[in-house]
């Protein structure tokens, strides 16, 4: 017995020593993507565009954007100062202990 012509074929044998074969039918190809809900996909991005356009012309918006922006850049760099002491005491801390083996030794 040869398998079915199907994309999914599973052999698997039979308690008597037979070879069955089970497969699982092809999945039904989706609908092309223009015919699939083309108007609401139009109206979502008209609205959503509008949405955007309306955000980046408010003055009010971009003042926030800026304020904000500017508060994570100051914390940005508070943090990278920081870690540049951090970086700065561990040189320091192996330096001594490199110093201390080498006047044991």
């Amino acid at each position: 017995m040869t398998p079915p012509n199907m994309p999914y074929v599973y052999a698997y044998r039979l308690p008597n020593g037979q070879v069955a074969y089970a497969s699982y039918p092809p999945a039904t190809p989706p609908a092309p993507y223009r015919q699939a809900n083309s108007k609401t996909h139009f109206v979502t991005g008209v609205v959503a565009g509008a949405a955007i356009a309306y955000l980046l012309t408010n003055p009010q918006v971009q003042q926030g954007v800026a304020t904000t922006a500017k508060k994570a850049w100051g914390t940005v760099r508070g943090e990278v100062e920081e870690l540049k002491e951090r970086l700065a005491d561990l040189q320091a801390e192996l330096d001594y202990y490199r110093q201390q083996e080498n006047d044991a030794s």
